[in-house]
């Protein structure tokens, strides 16, 4: 038996449906708040979004609101069209049939809308129309008369709405309550005696009372679709022979074409005549004297030369402040992480569990956490400009650039973001209605060049490409910049080109969108759209990141030699017992200076210790001690004495920390991944990689930038090392330790270019492979994406060491 009620919570599911741009997105904030949870439909990768809402004076009465993704019908072929639009009916997962329905209708396109609200009606659940958008039809000289709509419609409940605005939402959700209780209303009979003689010799092989009259118009025109097989193959399975019922179905479909030309026909035809002579009985229009704002407003963003410019400066404004609002979230996010895993690492006592807290669990955390505000500011633009009509035209603006290596125009503002980063730019494909334009999007938006891979860029720039300038304008190192940016578009139309004819083949119809009103946008559903957003992304792709640093970490950190501590031991104790020799003289003469010295003059010497104590370097120290305003008021004598305390314990701090570093390196070259490292060492020779670099590689897997800190690990230099000339004097004189190139320098130039070719092609990014999953449903998609790119970025940087080591580079 099919319930109305969750099956978990036991609330009454009330869905909410209607055309994509209707408004009712905006509806389904209105009416649920912040109060959402978001999943996806049993076996597919449709997004399940639905909340709560409450009515009645003590709002006693709970319900579940669940948002159906926007459709113009409820025809579907692809098994996600047919599990987003049977969801009305209630077959998904558990067949949770909705109690009732409220289909969202756009009043200033009405008659369009009531194509699919006609659809809906055959479901045979109570229905409530929320006629979205009233005030913009008012303006443009619409009048709707919803109470003789009402009649038109049956009796069915109209309630007009302004779903940005908030008008009549509380009306509408009194209504659809009061639907939830109401009895089951027979669907009218709303075709040709031909198909409904079809249904009712169809609904006898069915049997079991669950299919409703709109899945059997789906089985009869939907030749070969998700619910005909789906019909067919629950009939297999029963002891009646599913032979009489096939022979059945095709007869009938006979018989339509014969008297309409085609099934498509047979529907379409008989569902347009009747939304046109309801719209002509419940509408009346009055001529305006002068356009629209809409026309004005298109004829210059839509303009074939203005509209492309426009769309270039807007982009360009979107994607400098993604940057820009979000750098100093950023900063602030990295260095509470990083405060509070040093405050972590000084209180615990060393070992495993401190590292696993703050290199494995802090730094997970922190490698995700830290990409946050750039997607929180992402989703804030991509939904004010989703809600105020204008995405829609940046899609038909791009459309013809895309089109023929496959992509639709819709594809380009999740490019777009994936320069940002490629989480939110292949979350934000989720406005692409095609299933599989939306999948060949998602497989190349990882190539666009993300803000993580800057960092590699920026070492190995600065490290190996010359600082030099052509034509007094262009700058090599700008030029090498700008060619992996570059790169990654051109390996992306190619390889969309090649899914699109292979893997992900389909042909190209006509792109074809309905341009939804210019509206202000509401900022309750902005924030809310942002809100679910940011939550996803912490959700879905923490959690697996952070699984997968911890991973990492482990191997990098096993075995973890007692013979590397005990050494490493016993050189802390060698340098604190040479620098506890020479700071104990000093200190004896300084106290002995000290003790003659006025009690007045013991303020200045203070002044001087607090300033000293600010110094974190020698060179630092001495400018301190030049520069002091104090230090005039001290005795020569004991100034020297302070300031070699000083610089003995920077140098002892220094030493400690040269220690540290060596140790670490030495932990991770003895490390399971250090081990991986040599193991796989043959394999990236031809790109010109020791096996630092290629351990540097792999452990860069949770998030690209990590490379840096590895092979400052792996160089004695600690972590932070970001653009350290300390770490690229190390790179310049590092040489293979082993094989045939043994003594020779490991980095060159044509290696430098082979580990950023290599960067801005692979998939080195662990939130973005889960992300991928998350979205696409299946795991083999993910590793899909991750080999071939893969692949391709071997290659790449194999031809590119290749060729620039052969011309001498």
């Amino acid at each position: 038996m099919t319930t109305n009620r969750d099956s978990v919570t036991g609330n009454r599911i009330v869905a909410i449906c209607g055309n994509p741009n209707s408004g009712k997105t905006s509806i389904f904030n209105a009416i649920t708040g912040l109060n959402q949870k978001v999943g996806n439909y049993p076996g597919v990768t449709v997004e399940k979004v639905s909340g709560l809402f409450r009515v009645g004076k003590d709002k006693s009465r709970k319900y579940e609101l669940m948002d159906v993704p926007g459709t113009y019908s409820l025809a579907a072929f692809s098994p996600d069209e047919y599990i987003a639009a049977s969801a009305l009916s209630g077959g998904v997962g558990s067949r949770q049939r909705p109690a009732a329905l409220i289909c969202v209708v756009d009043a200033t396109n009405l008659q369009r809308s009531l194509y699919l609200l006609l659809q809906v009606m055959q479901i045979g659940c109570p229905v409530a129309v929320a006629l979205n958008m009233i005030d913009l039809a008012e303006r443009r000289g619409i009048r709707i008369d919803h109470e003789k709509l009402s009649q038109q419609l049956g009796g069915l409940p109209v309630v007009p709405v302004v779903g940005n605005r908030g008008r009549g939402i509380g009306r509408l959700k009194e209504v659809a309550a009061g639907l939830v209780d109401s009895p089951v209303r027979p669907a009218q009979q709303r075709y040709d005696e031909i198909t409904e003689g079809l249904i009712g010799r169809l609904a006898k092989f069915g049997g079991d009372g669950q299919r409703t009259r709109a899945e059997y118009l789906r089985v009869i025109f939907d030749v070969n679709g998700p619910a005909e097989r789906r019909f067919l193959g629950e009939l297999a399975r029963r002891v009646d022979a599913p032979g009489e019922s096939r022979r059945v179905l095709d007869d009938g479909r006979v018989a339509i074409k014969q008297r309409f030309g085609s099934l498509s026909t047979a529907e379409t035809g008989a569902l347009t005549e009747q939304a046109a002579r309801i719209f002509k009985s419940a509408v009346t229009e009055r001529r305006l004297k002068r356009p629209p704002r809409s026309e004005w407003l298109d004829r210059v963003l839509l303009h074939p030369v203005a509209g492309p410019v426009l769309l270039v400066v807007m982009m360009a404004f979107v994607f400098q402040y993604v940057f820009s609002l979000a750098e100093p979230f950023m900063y602030l996010i990295d260095r509470s992480v990083g405060t509070l895993a040093s405050y972590l690492g000084a209180v615990m006592v060393e070992g495993p569990l401190r590292s696993l807290v703050t290199d494995g669990v802090i730094g997970g955390v922190g490698s995700v956490l830290i990409f946050l505000p750039q997607i929180v500011i992402l989703f804030l633009f991509i939904a004010i400009l989703e809600d105020s009509g204008y995405m829609v035209r940046a899609a038909f603006i791009v459309d013809r650039m895309f089109r023929w290596c496959g992509l639709s125009g819709k594809s380009f503002i999740p490019m777009l973001s994936s320069f940002a980063c490629a989480v939110p730019g292949i979350m934000a494909t989720r406005t692409i209605e095609d299933r599989k334009l939306r999948f060949i999007t998602i497989m190349v938006a990882p190539l666009m060049t993300c803000s993580a891979r800057l960092p590699v860029y920026a070492i190995m720039i600065a490290a190996f490409i010359p600082h030099r300038t052509y034509l007094g304008l262009f700058n090599l190192q700008g030029l090498v910049l700008a060619t992996l940016y570059l790169l990654g578009i051109v390996v992306a139309v190619v390889v969309s080109l090649v899914l699109q004819k292979t893997v992900l083949k389909t042909e190209r119809g006509t792109f074809m969108m309905e341009m939804p009103s210019y509206k202000l946008p509401m900022l309750k559903s902005v924030i809310i759209r942002v809100v679910n957003r940011a939550r996803m992304f912490l959700v879905r792709a923490g959690t697996v990141i952070l699984a997968i640093t911890i991973v990492v970490w482990a191997l990098s950190y096993y075995p973890h030699s007692e013979e590397i501590a005990t050494a490493h031991e016993d050189q802390v104790a060698t340098v604190r017992s040479e620098f506890a020799v020479a700071e104990s003289q000093i200190q004896a003469q300084l106290d002995e200076l000290l003790s003659r010295l006025p009690q007045s003059a013991r303020r200045s010497v203070e002044l001087v210790v607090a300033d000293f104590a600010q110094a974190e370097t020698v060179e630092d120290l001495a400018a301190r001690r030049d520069g002091s305003s104090h230090a005039v008021s001290v005795e020569p004598a004991i100034l020297n004495h302070l300031h070699d305390m000083r610089r003995l314990e920077l140098e002892r701090g220094a030493q400690l920390a040269r220690v540290a570093n060596e140790r670490a390196g030495a932990y991770i070259r003895d490390s399971y991944l250090g081990s991986i490292g040599r193991v796989v060492e043959p394999l990236f020779r031809p790109l010109g990689w020791d096996w630092r670099i290629t351990v540097a590689t792999l452990s860069s897997f949770p998030a690209r930038e990590i490379i840096i800190a590895t092979i400052g690990t792996i160089y004695n230099l600690g972590t932070d090392v970001e653009e350290s000339s300390n770490l690229i004097d190390k790179m310049r004189q590092a040489k293979w330790e082993s094989g045939p190139r043994r003594g020779k320098r490991v980095f060159s130039v044509a290696v430098a270019l082979s580990i950023m070719v290599f960067f801005a092609i692979s998939c080195q990014c662990g939130a973005t492979v889960v992300t991928i999953r998350q979205e696409m449903g299946r795991w083999y998609y993910a590793l899909f994406v991750f080999g071939y790119m893969g692949i391709l970025a071997y290659i790449l940087s194999m031809i590119v060491y290749q060729l620039f080591s052969r011309l001498g580079f």
